[in-house]
């Protein structure tokens, strides 16, 4: 069975910042993965490392799809960026929480307060820690 899966990567500010919001759609599994872990990948090659993954069309995120956005997250701080997640329903939320990846990575209600998480740690000019202003 054909699962659908779509990506789509806008450009945003957050006051002086440029972000990257990466809407991820469908179903994200080990047929998929590799369509969003080169996306990512990509946007960091090119110095694109603030990045902002929404959620809010995903049905499905399986252990492949959890790998690849723990990895990215490690590339994205190694650029003085950071890798943000919002707008996560609360099926998807249950299991990041349930494997501790909600202790890892920044978790957020919507884009708008993972766009403010970025100015804040612009501001104070620190290391990003998860779980700051999540919901």
């Amino acid at each position: 069975m054909w699962k659908k899966f779509d990506l789509t990567t806008t450009e945003d500010k957050a006051g002086e910042l440029t972000l990257y919001v990466v809407n991820v759609k469908g179903y994200l599994d080990s047929s998929t993965f590799q369509d969003l872990q080169d996306h990512l990948h990509q946007l960091i090659d090119e110095g694109k490392c603030r990045i902002v993954v929404e959620f809010g069309e995903l049905n499905y995120i399986s252990s492949a799809g959890l790998g690849v956005l723990m990895g990215m997250l490690q590339e994205a701080r190694e650029c003085d960026g950071d890798l943000k997640l919002a707008n996560m329903s609360s099926k998807v939320r249950n299991l990041f929480d349930m494997l501790g990846f909600s202790r890892l990575i920044h978790i957020y209600e919507d884009v708008e307060s993972a766009k403010k998480a970025f100015l804040k740690d612009d501001a104070n000019g620190s290391e990003p820690t998860p779980m700051e202003e999540s919901y």
